[in-house]
């Protein structure tokens, strides 16, 4: 099973295997619930339509990649101590999913739960085809690319000479981490990591607010029924983000204000492992938020049940 070496005396030695046993427990059920949520949202032709459910398809997409390479490589290098497979092409997209992707997926979150005040209280901006072209299209293409063509360019195409090492983990770091200007730096680390973690229980927050006082003012059921589900939706995801990515900015920005050691003996073995929990649980918080794809898995329950039950039937002369 490999012999989980660890660099941290505060580290039990039975927590590297504890660790490894529950990401794996949780990648082997994620990715068919990650299967069956895409079979919904993409074979259903309303819920391939509706707006709110594009952001958050490619949201899984972006999370599948993780659950489906980024942690098993880290999963992998946990338990041997070095990388593999190791070779420049794995090193590169591991380094690209990690960062690119990871950030991707967490513009994306920030956007879908900015997005729902404009289709819950502001339908008027998306009820043209030209409007929709710029307050949902253009936007939702602008988070979804703005962080992985950064790091398309960071890891793929500039060089600085870095050399890949096979007992570091991502196989060393990338150019913005080795020779990149400290302001870059600093606005990688603030622009694309703390200001959306932030944001996002705010915007969801504030929803979840402005939902609760319109609603007693207008008895619209019909029209807030729709909305209390998109609400849920973004809700349950949003808390996902908010309980595991949250630890790790208190963390981060009280080192950065000048207690560089604060957190340090808890933030590789636990909080930076707490980042990747998201990815797994996504599916499952989208598959609770959605009746239909509730009622789907009660049919296939009862289709196989049924398909057991077909005995052969008996003739009387």
């Amino acid at each position: 099973m490999g012999n989980f070496p660890s660099q941290q005396s505060n580290v039990p030695n039975f927590w590297p295997k504890i660790e490894f046993s529950l990401f794996l427990i949780g990648i082997i059920f994620s990715i068919p619930c990650y299967l069956f949520v895409f079979y919904h949202l993409l074979n259903e032709k309303t819920a391939r339509q509706s707006l709110h459910n594009h952001v958050i398809l490619i949201l899984l997409f972006y999370n599948l990649l993780i659950v489906t390479f980024d942690l098993p490589m880290t999963l992998n290098f946990n338990r041997l101590g070095y990388v593999s497979p190791f070779n420049q092409t794995a090193c590169l997209l591991w380094q690209f999913v990690d960062n690119g992707i990871w950030y991707g997926a967490l513009s994306l979150m920030f956007w879908a739960s900015f997005e729902r005040h404009i289709l819950v209280f502001h339908t008027n901006l998306v009820s043209t085809t030209r409007r929709r072209l710029f307050f949902h299209y253009i936007l939702l293409i602008f988070f979804s690319l703005y962080t992985p063509m950064i790091y398309v360019y960071l890891v793929f195409i500039q060089s600085c000479g870095q050399i890949y090492t096979e007992s570091t983990i991502l196989c060393g770091g990338i150019c913005l981490y080795i020779d990149a200007p400290v302001w870059l730096q600093l606005y990688d680390s603030y622009i694309d990591y703390i200001l959306p973690i932030l944001l996002i229980p705010v915007c969801s927050i504030t929803l979840v607010c402005r939902f609760l006082r319109q609603k007693q003012r207008l008895q619209q059921n019909v029209t807030w029924r729709q909305c209390r589900k998109m609400i849920i939706q973004i809700t349950l995801i949003s808390t996902v983000y908010m309980i595991f990515d949250i630890p790790a900015v208190i963390v981060f920005i009280v080192q950065v204000s000048g207690y560089s050691t604060f957190g340090s003996n808890i933030w590789f073995p636990y909080l930076a492992r707490m980042t990747l929990v998201p990815s797994i649980i996504i599916p499952f918080a989208t598959l609770l938020a959605l009746p239909k794809l509730k009622d789907k898995l009660r049919n296939l329950c009862s289709w196989k049940h049924n398909q057991r039950a077909v005995f052969p039937g008996s003739t009387t002369n």
